[in-house]
Parts: C-alpha cells; sequence; structure tokens
C-alpha cells in the first residue's frame, strides 16, 4: 500500500488524516514534499508519469484524424449520390446506405473525441495535488516506485495536522 499521509487541524485543534488516492497507473516521477512539511491546499506533492495517456492521446488523435478524411469523402459521396438520386438516376437504397456511412463516421468522431476527454482527465490525474492546507505526515509511493490505480484506487498520500 502506497500513500503519503498529511494532517489537518480544524478549528478545534483536532488533527485529522486525509488520504489521497492516485487514480492512474505509472512510475512515480517526483515527490516534491517531504515528511513533516508544511503544504497548502493545490501544492503539487507528486508527479507520476504520464507517458502511458500521452501516447494514448496521440493514438486516439491519430484515428480522429483517419475517421475525419473518410468522413469528408463519405460526405461528398452522400451529396453526390443525393444529387443523382433527386435527377431519379439512383435507387433510393444506394442513397441510404451512404447516409449511414455518412452517419457511423459522425458517430465515430464522437466517440474519439469521448475517449480523449477521458485520457485528458486521466492525465490531470498524474499530478497529485494537496486538498487541505496540512503537514506531511508519511510518504509512502517514494521517487520510483509505481502506482496502480486501476485495479483499485492506492492511497498515494495521506495529508493532515496544520499549524
Amino acid at each position: 500500500m502506497t500513500f503519503v499521509v498529511l494532517l489537518a487541524l480544524p478549528l478545534i485543534l483536532l488533527a485529522q488524516e486525509v488520504k489521497v488516492y492516485a487514480i492512474v497507473t505509472g512510475k512515480v516521477l517526483n515527490v516534491y514534499v517531504k515528511e513533516g512539511q508544511k503544504v497548502k491546499k493545490g501544492q503539487i506533492l507528486m508527479e507520476i508519469d504520464p507517458s502511458l495517456y500521452v501516447a494514448e492521446r496521440e493514438k486516439l488523435l491519430g484515428r480522429k484524424e483517419e475517421i475525419k478524411a473518410r468522413l469528408w469523402k463519405a460526405e461528398r459521396d452522400y451529396r453526390r449520390l443525393k444529387e443523382l438520386f433527386e435527377r431519379n438516376l439512383l435507387a433510393e437504397t444506394r442513397l441510404e446506405d451512404q447516409k449511414i456511412r455518412y452517419d457511423t463516421l459522425k458517430a465515430q468522431i464522437r466517440q474519439v473525441e469521448g475517449e480523449l476527454m477521458r485520457v485528458e482527465t486521466l492525465i490531470s490525474y498524474t499530478k497529485i495535488h494537496a486538498p487541505v492546507d496540512g503537514i506531511v505526515k508519511t510518504i509512502l509511493a517514494p521517487e520510483g516506485s509505481y502506482v496502480n490505480g486501476r485495479l483499485q484506487p492506492q492511497p498515494v498520500i495521506i495529508l493532515i495536522r496544520s499549524k
């Protein structure tokens, strides 16, 4: 189990532990805090290597470009076939088939865009920030260690005890 513990004190001065979880997989590149160090809410605590997610983003961007090129051709072909259909030179089923190809490619673009949003979110999760002001109690994911947040979110940092 890998995690860092921060202690935060509410107004009544009772210390509490706050666990911070890594929900991404990767190697811990940098730990920017030390045990006993005071931290502010939002301060970066550690960074996990985003390479896996950056590579996935690039793959998705390439797929999106490929689909966009096919979509352009499908749209062009649809317009041509529609013109032929309107002049009674084409069966309606050919036009419908082309419309289905066009609509399918548009749907595929939306799917890839959704995947890109998911990957961008995961990339943002590779930088772990303090959720509260506090003092770092324990760091259990040192630089060079690996976290695997996909199987089960692992506590990476526990923050708390302020002042």
